[in-house]
């Protein structure tokens, strides 16, 4: 008990330190928002989502950026509080520590999984103002970015985000309207570091390989749809897929060498490849705007000829529209390779 003392203490004075110490910057945005570093989300997909609509706004993170997304978000924004959240296996944020920051604003995704949670139940008890926005679907996005305008009296830059996701899924879904059923690109998709955990086919998670003229070769039970599930490398030989999608660096840098996995047609005929993930993943985990450059790169990927597309110079339209990063070649051309690690 005294240990948990000691550091919700320190946790506070940190928080409290940071307040101080970043006060000069803020003062500065607070002068054109007047609510800088005012808002706590409490879920990985609401916090990169705000960070995305208005970085300035985020109070604080519920996980720890990891080393491949802090190269594409600026140092001011990596060493802010974090608070915890509800996300993975169960985590959910302290209580103390959220009492102690003296944020008063809540900002989360309506999504299916989110919202059998206690998240708005738990932060108005603290004495938080929540706000949500739709954000399960791609087809929410257009609504989140307006919904998230009005909130936060940013309408412009809602309406921008907002015009981009609909004009991005309306090409998409125009360029695979008339796919025949036989040229579906059957994919299996390798989450984890041995890559034997999948995306089910019919399930939230496979929104973007369905758009894309793709169907996941992972048939999972009826209610576990949207679990992710472990399969056994028999399975993956017998799903026999088309193309191989590879979540974890580590696994796309040994998968052509792997005894295993390099016995796979789809591995032999190279038909394996690497989901981007600058800053966040561009198919999912977590579930967010990213999945508007992910449509794309795999629709233009599985087929070229409905959906032509340079695609790195669409990654750099995006990257300055909802991050206001200006790449380089180089940069642009880091997203499609396995860098980093876990």
């Amino acid at each position: 008990m005294q240990i948990r003392r000691t550091f919700l203490i320190w946790a506070a004075l940190t928080l409290a330190a940071f307040l101080s110490c970043s006060g000069g910057a803020r003062a500065a945005e607070s002068a054109t928002s007047g609510d800088a570093r005012s808002v706590y989300c409490p879920t990985p997909p609401s916090a990169f989502t705000l960070y995305a609509f208005a970085p300035e706004l985020l109070a604080a993170w519920n996980t720890p950026l990891r080393d491949y997304e802090k190269k594409f978000i600026p140092p001011q924004y990596h060493d802010l509080p974090i608070l915890g959240g509800w996300y993975g296996q169960g985590f959910i944020p302290d209580r103390e520590m959220l009492l102690a920051s003296g944020i008063k604003k809540a900002f989360y995704l309506s999504m299916s999984m989110h919202d059998r949670l206690p998240i708005e139940q738990t932060l108005t008890s603290l004495g938080m103002q929540v706000s949500t926005a739709p954000g399960g679907s791609m087809k929410d996005m257009a609504a989140c970015f307006l919904t998230m305008g009005r909130l936060y009296n940013r309408e412009q830059r809602g309406q921008s985000l907002a015009a981009y996701a609909d004009a991005t899924l309306n090409r998409v879904a125009a360029a695979m309207k008339n796919l025949p059923p036989d040229r579906r690109t059957r994919v299996y998709v390798a989450l984890e570091a041995n890559g034997l955990a999948s995306v089910c086919k019919d399930s939230v998670r496979s929104e973007v390989l369905e758009a894309a003229g793709a169907d996941s070769v992972h048939m999972c039970p009826p209610g576990t749809e949207n679990a992710q599930l472990k399969v056994t490398f028999e399975q993956v030989m017998a799903y026999n897929p088309d193309v191989v999608l590879v979540f974890h660096p580590n696994l796309m840098r040994r998968i052509r060498t792997d005894p295993q996995w390099s016995a796979l047609p789809a591995v032999q005929a190279g038909r394996v490849y690497f989901i981007p993930r600058g800053p966040f993943s561009w198919i999912e985990r977590p579930a967010t705007y990213m999945r508007l450059m992910g449509v794309q790169w795999l629709a233009n990927l599985l087929h070229p000829d409905l959906y032509a597309a340079d695609i790195k110079a669409e990654s750099r339209r995006f990257m300055k529209l909802f991050f206001n990063l200006d790449l380089s070649d180089a940069q642009i051309n880091e997203l499609f390779e396995p860098y980093g690690t876990f």
